[in-house]
């Protein structure tokens, strides 16, 4: 075929037909009667296409447009279906044809259009094959150019219908074999007939771009159905900076707190006494602006220990009366409660003395310990840090809805693999 041949007569059924697929087109099949032409041998009859059900497809054979400044223009239509466990899937594939940039393919399916060229590149590892998919725990990965693609989802796919110019000899009894792998940008397809091997890159062009561009009638285009995995939301600048300022202020919060809680000074240790033994411990508060904490240790052990406290002020007058419970539990991998329990109080300028004594103790686990000793603490000058954590708590909550929305965007680009994590 020369370059400047346009339109030809079907040597079988003598329709007429536009040329448009440039000299490395080898077969033009017919659209009035399905005669398979091969465009290097005169156009002669090499098969019959029968009974092909047209697919629904807003492109036409003929149409142009542009993409990413480069001139294409339909030159071939094929259908797709593909069947497992009772369910169909269907896509048309065209191929479109530039003169610069040569051949690739404008893919519809599920009411979203992309953009596919071969790559003479090879991924690592070059297959992904379908035991793996079977028997792998996580979701099969190759690289490719730097980027790394995740397994999206495989299948065998058949022809349904066969239009127009194609640079290789397609056939209805063809079948092609495909595992699809997502990256961030675009989608890796390694495609296996027979001993074949090939590998296609995918891209999303803006839809509302391309469809002018090629002149669509948008009462033609299929309705949209799920979110593309190509369709990669971007968030703005302005929600990342306020994401990343609700993260940092959220761990500044804490570190304040965390610092807030170390200071104080300890006034007052009664020792490890024995659980018999009721602890008198006297201590002074020299500031009324901040905090008195008073700590109670025991060593229970798989068990639990409560103790009654009273506090009175160096005339004997009761000033605060409290019980606090102690418990702890472990196994050899896990802990629960804790040895110690606290109580802050906010206390006027004076001498004070504690009394501390244990009311009642068990052991509830295999194996525990029943308490036998204690310890009372008391430090002063102790900062309330709770609103320090409310504030990490809040900021937290605000950065882990941003991640969260992140997360959710990236689910839904995952919405339609085959892949089960479970």
């Amino acid at each position: 075929m020369t370059s400047t041949l346009q339109k030809l007569n079907c040597t079988q059924c003598g329709a007429g037909l536009d040329v448009l697929g440039g000299g490395r087109v080898l077969t033009h099949v017919c659209s009035y009667c399905g005669a398979e032409l091969d465009a290097q041998d005169d156009y002669k009859v090499v098969a019959q296409f029968r009974d092909m059900p047209r697919p629904r497809t807003p492109f036409d054979l003929g149409m142009n447009g542009t993409l990413w400044g480069v001139d294409f223009t339909v030159i071939g239509t094929i259908a797709w279906q593909e069947y497992h466990a009772g369910r169909t899937w269907s896509w048309v594939d065209h191929q479109v044809y530039s003169p610069t940039h040569g051949y690739a393919w404008l893919s519809v399916e599920d009411g979203h259009v992309t953009f596919t060229r071969k790559t003479r590149d090879i991924p690592r590892p070059a297959l992904v094959s379908a035991r793996q998919i079977e028997t792998s725990e996580t979701r099969p990965s190759v690289r490719l150019g730097g980027e790394r693609f995740l397994y999206y989802a495989s299948g065998r796919a058949k022809p349904t219908f066969i239009e127009g110019e194609f640079n290789f000899r397609p056939s209805l009894d063809d079948t092609a074999d495909y595992v699809t792998l997502l990256g961030e940008t675009q989608m890796l397809d390694i495609l296996a007939s027979g001993s074949e091997v090939e590998y296609e890159l995918t891209h999303l062009p803006d839809q509302t771009d391309l469809l002018t561009s090629f002149g669509v009638d948008a009462a033609r285009m299929p309705k949209p159905g799920r979110r593309h995995p190509l369709d990669v939301r971007e968030r703005p600048p302005i929600q990342l900076f306020l994401r990343n300022l609700a993260i940092g202020a959220a761990a500044v919060s804490i570190a304040l707190a965390f610092l807030v809680s170390l200071r104080g000074e300890t006034v007052a240790v009664s020792g490890k006494v024995p659980v018999s033994v009721e602890v008198e411990l006297p201590f002074t508060v020299t500031s009324a602006e901040a905090l008195t904490e008073i700590t109670i240790w025991s060593n229970a052990n798989n068990s639990w220990a409560w103790f009654e406290a009273e506090l009175v002020d160096d005339a004997e007058a009761p000033v605060a009366a409290f019980e606090r419970g102690v418990e702890y539990y472990s196994g050899s991998d896990w802990s629960e409660g804790s040895q110690k329990a606290r109580t802050r109080l906010r206390l006027e300028e004076g001498n004070y003395t504690l009394s501390l004594a244990m009311s009642e103790a068990d052991v509830d686990w295999t194996g525990g310990v029943e308490a036998s000793q204690m310890e009372a603490s008391v430090r002063t000058g102790v900062a309330n840090p709770w609103w320090l954590v409310a504030a990490g708590v809040l900021f937290g909550a605000i950065g882990a809805g941003f991640l969260a929305q992140s997360k959710l965007s990236q689910s839904g680009r995952w919405a339609g693999s085959d892949w089960d994590d479970d």
